[in-house]
């Protein structure tokens, strides 16, 4: 540690952190079997969503993994919060209140169905929306609340679901981020009206390059979410001649589901590897003075996806972003920053929308403005981390010693 090597030092980390390999030999070998068959059948219809078995029992085994009753596969993570709102089939002009700190595939459904997304602040220490913060946000036009648990850390659902049946609000649980995260006792996604998934390449379990799901207890949102993504066919409605109401085709082909199915069996020991990382880190970050990890809410076992570093800027000699440079030069694979708040995005500020229309705000919220002071100071304040489930002793010993040697040579 004699010097930092921005300034000709010697690096902790000489060899690059373990890679992230998400498949092996059973992924290709179930690949493999259904391509063969495949050269031998009418390929249009066996690899189509409704002529062979994956999809359906891919369906079927999500949600027996989850507890739920009902899951619908589809294309991907915003073809599941798409679905979920539109089986919710609220009114032009209604109001959904969610994050700030989350993916535009959250956002963009919510528009698209012609509704007003509204962002609500986060809790500092988590990012993550609260019953008060949301409650904040409730008006008599607003009737639903989408929650995102970011980076694996479930927000806390009982306090939520309390304020949703107080003012008679649907929510949707987006846990795109969050596969398998676990809050008091129950996975996230079965405590509101319905939970998507993401399940494209890098998430925590993927169905190949893209896909989605959604999973909830209601036998009504799931016929028609179920509806919704295969462009309103009559699904749950016997004696119906014709499509039933307006949809996309959001449908997941087999070889998805099949990729699905394989990575669904590894999800347990994933998530417990990668809370075990994180936890460890926490132990190693208790030393430090200038760095430390966000929080998780007590009685919560999350499965993360990366992780949140806050950075006591005041302490340093430098700006967060000097920091991470000089992390990364260490060895160290961290970005400086997260998102910008998603009302910061054009889409929403310049109201780039349908054409020149600037729809839905225009007619329904023309002077709708956003600010959420805590989550742009949250944003501000914080570094990602990014890790994997390959990780072993001696990367949490280099990441610490990493940390322990920029604090070193970096403070104040």
């Amino acid at each position: 540690m004699d010097k930092l090597v921005i300034d000709g030092g010697k690096p902790i980390r000489k060899k690059p952190f373990p890679s992230r390999i998400m498949f092996d030999k059973r992924e290709v070998k179930v690949i493999t079997e259904m391509m063969k068959k495949a050269t031998k059948e009418n390929t249009a219809k066996y690899l189509d969503r409704y002529a062979g078995p994956q999809v359906d029992t891919y369906e079927k085994e999500f949600a027996k993994f989850f507890g739920t009753k009902f899951a619908t596969a589809v294309s991907s993570g915003t073809a599941a919060i798409h679905s979920a709102i539109g089986a919710l089939e609220l009114e032009p002009g209604d109001r959904v209140i969610t994050t700030p700190i989350t993916d535009p595939g959250t956002i963009m459904p919510i528009l698209f169905q012609g509704l007003i997304p509204v962002f609500a602040d986060v809790d500092f220490d988590t990012l993550n929306l609260t019953d008060k913060t949301i409650e904040e946000k409730i008006d008599n036009k607003t009737k639903a609340i989408i929650v995102v648990h970011l980076a694996g850390v479930p927000c806390e659902m009982e306090k939520i679901m309390n304020l949703a049946k107080k003012y008679n609000l649907k929510v949707i649980e987006d846990c795109a981020q969050s596969h398998a995260s676990i809050y008091k006792g129950k996975y996230v996604g079965t405590f509101g009206d319905m939970g998507a998934f993401s399940l494209m390449s890098g998430k925590h379990m993927t169905s190949g390059g893209q896909g989605g799901m959604i999973i909830t207890n209601i036998e009504d949102y799931y016929w028609k979410a179920k509806r919704f993504a295969d462009r309103g066919k009559p699904f749950g409605i016997e004696n119906s001649k014709g499509n039933v109401c307006l949809g996309l085709n959001y449908r997941m082909t087999e070889i998805e589901a099949a990729i699905g199915r394989v990575q669904l069996k590894k999800i347990k020991r994933i998530a417990g590897k990668r809370y075990k990382i994180v936890e460890e880190l926490r132990v190693g970050f208790k030393n430090l003075k200038g760095f430390s990890l966000w929080k998780r809410p007590q009685d919560s076992k999350p499965n993360y996806w990366f992780c949140f570093v806050k950075v006591e800027q005041e302490k340093f000699k430098f700006d967060k972003s000097k920091l991470a440079e000089i992390l990364n030069r260490e060895g160290l694979t961290i970005g400086a920053h997260y998102v910008i708040p998603m009302y910061e995005n054009p889409f929403i500020k310049e109201r780039k929308t349908f054409g020149n229309s600037g729809y839905p705000f225009i007619p329904y919220a023309p002077e709708i403005e956003y600010r959420c002071p805590i989550a742009e100071k949250a944003l501000n304040s914080h570094m990602t981390l990014y890790f994997n489930e390959n990780w072993g002793k001696k990367e949490i010993e280099d990441t610490i010693k990493i940390f322990e040697k920029v604090e070193k040579f970096c403070l104040k």
